[in-house]
């Protein structure tokens, strides 16, 4: 009885080891695949198509013109 029992262990410890194999390969092809057909036609639209950084709107000068009001003391105290 003993030596069936070692036996069904055994083929149980190859059967682990055979699914972690596969499933390693498996997860690999899948997410290769959804990557490939998801992120990669996106990524490629995005940089093609924007300008992210609004660069290419820009004619004139690249500064940013601010308008600030003079501030009293009381204003600083409550800068929050």
């Amino acid at each position: 009885m003993e030596k069936q029992n070692n036996f069904f262990q055994k083929i149980w410890q190859l059967w682990k080891k055979f699914g972690q194999v596969v499933g390693d390969i498996v997860g690999r092809v899948i997410l290769t695949v959804f990557y490939f057909t998801v992120f990669l036609p996106f990524g490629l639209g995005v940089r093609l198509l924007s300008d992210p950084l609004d660069i290419g709107s820009r004619r004139g000068a690249v500064w940013i013109d601010r308008t600030t009001t003079d501030l009293s003391l009381s204003d600083t105290r409550r800068m929050h």
